[in-house]
């Protein structure tokens, strides 16, 4: 999947590449307008990524508190089975008290198989939730952060955006850095950020400001 994608973002670069050498040859063309978003920017900084991050990390710590309970359970249950072996093999205690240990011995056993079995089904459970719920929630803020990068480049009449990315899978070898959306779209999505998140964000690019934020309020359920 990954390699796929990386094929359409270079599919998708050498096209701009071609539309760019296309426009210039004709001047009866209209140049073609391109701007650039650093989508790895925008995401780190918007503050709804970082609301995600944490309602995450809540929901992976109820998960491990409960984990942790079946853990310990399960360490108990290998307390007694040491104690009811050492009982079994004890010359002192008299042969009706070994049988009575090696069948609870046995007994115990099983609740220890049991314990693993569920065990090892709730921790592949827990990890599937959360790699839905980071999956879900990383598409929400996409969704949001596209939405706003293309209302931002209606509003600057670009033609085209591209994703500059990290600058390694980037969709662009070169760029002079102009027309770059990345900050622009920070501030419209952080427009209504909390207090709380306010001070993680990266200053503003020169000559953009983000407006003041409302009084801190309940954060909001997850989406």
């Amino acid at each position: 999947m990954k390699k796929h994608t990386n094929m359409i973002r270079l599919r998708l670069a050498t096209l701009a590449l071609a539309l760019v050498a296309f426009t210039g040859v004709g001047q009866a063309q209209e140049a073609l307008k391109i701007g650039t978003v650093d989508i790895g920017k925008v995401f780190n900084g918007y503050w709804k990524t970082q609301l995600s991050r944490s309602q995450s990390a809540e929901r992976r710590a109820d998960f491990q508190k409960i984990e942790q309970g079946m853990i310990d359970e399960i360490k108990q249950i290998e307390q007694e089975l040491i104690r009811l072996a050492e009982s079994v093999r004890d010359p002192a205690n008299s042969k009706a008290k070994q049988e009575a240990d090696a069948k609870k011995y046995q007994e115990k056993q099983g609740d220890h198989r049991r314990s693993m079995t569920q065990h090892a089904e709730y921790k592949r459970n827990a990890d599937r939730t959360m790699r839905e719920m980071g999956d879900r929630l990383t598409r929400a803020r996409m969704d949001e952060i596209k939405e706003v990068v293309a209302a931002k480049a209606k509003e600057a009449g670009y033609d085209l955006v591209l994703n500059l990315g990290d600058r390694i899978t980037a969709n662009v070898i070169y760029t002079v850095g102009k027309n770059d959306l990345s900050d622009v779209v920070l501030v419209e999505l952080n427009k209504d950020m909390p207090e709380e998140y306010k001070a993680k964000q990266p200053p503003a690019a020169e000559g953009t400001s983000i407006p003041a934020a409302p009084a801190p309020a309940p954060a909001p359920a997850e989406k």
